[in-house]
């Protein structure tokens, strides 16, 4: 048990050296274009959390983000690359929206379940198509996922400008009925709004699901020895395409949060690569789900906060949106922050230094 904790230890020194580093080569180039990091700093924390439109734009990106790393840390666990959430995401904001201005007006407690529950079968549906080529036919995921993105984006733009269009001035559906919408946190004038209890709902489930279950037993395993599993009884290739499912569904509820949280109905180009800084989020911690909020926070932080800096020190935002992309290069290299090791290996080279004999 010591042991275990000393090793969380280094686990988290070794990243909080990543973190800091990756702040510092921030802060250098920030330096080397002619400004103040310390200035620069201040502005983007003041551009995420201060004012009632910052804070709400802040909640309405994490809420987002959270969602979608959720969904990627199931993926993740059966060793399965999935980067076809941002497609999930536009097909379920699609068809939670289709419900909201199709059907008859309804209460609120009946038609919110309906849209969202369309939304999620969608994305279900539409993260499948990969999840059976990987678990059945062993096709490389990475290339079908990132296609299908390709694939729902130009679906969604069919629909919106053909069957299910508003013939407004810009490419989008009609607008959900009003009983469709959550109410908004009173942070007006930001858009943020309740649906940020899905969120939470959907992190506890996924925690719930990967460490409470017999199913979570099964997909953290599945992947570091398949043949086993198939041996006792595991059948690997279900497990593999259920937690597929299981993700594209989480990202088309967060399409579907989007909708009916945000914007009311589908706009065209709505999300440019939104989800993909849900699994920066997830990467960032390395897939840990007790500290995913606070990862996703962040990210959400360095999305608005860039705005802010941007709109303040005139710094362009372009700089600051490599923030977590360094995070996650230097994380990804922990290694190399493991002093203890370099400690280990400096003082083997001077234990193997043989002192010359004189006397020869």
């Amino acid at each position: 048990m010591a042991k275990n904790k000393s090793e969380k230890l280094d686990s988290l020194l070794r990243v909080v050296t990543a973190f800091a580093f990756a702040l510092i080569v921030l802060s250098i180039i920030i330096a080397i274009c002619g400004h103040n990091p310390l200035e620069a700093f201040y502005q983007m924390f003041r551009g995420a959390f201060v004012g009632k439109f910052n804070l709400g734009s802040t909640i309405e990106d994490f809420i987002m983000i959270l969602i979608i790393a959720s969904g990627y840390s199931l993926t993740k666990r059966i060793g399965y690359f999935n980067i076809g959430l941002e497609g999930c995401l536009y097909v379920g904001a699609m068809f939670t929206a289709a419900p909201g201005f199709l059907l008859p007006d309804m209460p609120s407690f009946v038609i919110i379940p309906i849209c969202l529950g369309c939304g999620m079968l969608a994305g279900a549906i539409w993260s499948s198509i990969g999840g059976v080529l990987k678990s059945f036919f062993d096709v490389n995921e990475a290339c079908v996922t990132i296609m299908l993105n390709y694939v729902a984006i130009s679906l969604t733009d069919y629909l919106l400008n053909n069957p299910w269009s508003a013939h407004s001035a810009a490419p989008e559906t009609p607008h959900v009925q009003a009983a469709a919408m959550f109410p908004k946190l009173p942070l007006a004038p930001s858009r943020a709004s309740w649906t940020i209890l899905i969120a939470v709902i959907a992190w506890i489930f996924v925690y719930f699901l990967t460490f409470r279950t017999t199913f979570g037993f099964k997909l953290r395993h599945v992947a570091d020895n398949p043949r086993f599993c198939e041996a006792v009884g595991i059948k690997s290739k279900l497990i593999i395409l259920g937690t597929v499912m299981l993700s594209g569904a989480l990202g088309g509820l967060a399409g579907g949060c989007e909708i009916l949280g945000v914007y009311g109905n589908f706009m065209q180009n709505f999300s440019l690569n939104s989800a993909f800084y849900g699994i920066l989020a997830c990467q960032l911690v390395r897939n840990d789900l007790k500290l995913l909020p606070l990862s996703a926070l962040f990210v959400a932080f360095a999305r608005v906060g860039g705005s802010g800096m941007e709109y303040y020190t005139h710094i362009p935002k372009s700089l600051i949106d490599t923030m977590v992309p360094l995070l996650v290069l230097f994380i990804g290299m922990d290694k190399f922050f493991d002093w203890k090791r370099w400690m280990r290996h400096f003082k083997r080279k001077s234990v193997g230094k043989k002192p010359i004999d004189t006397n020869c």
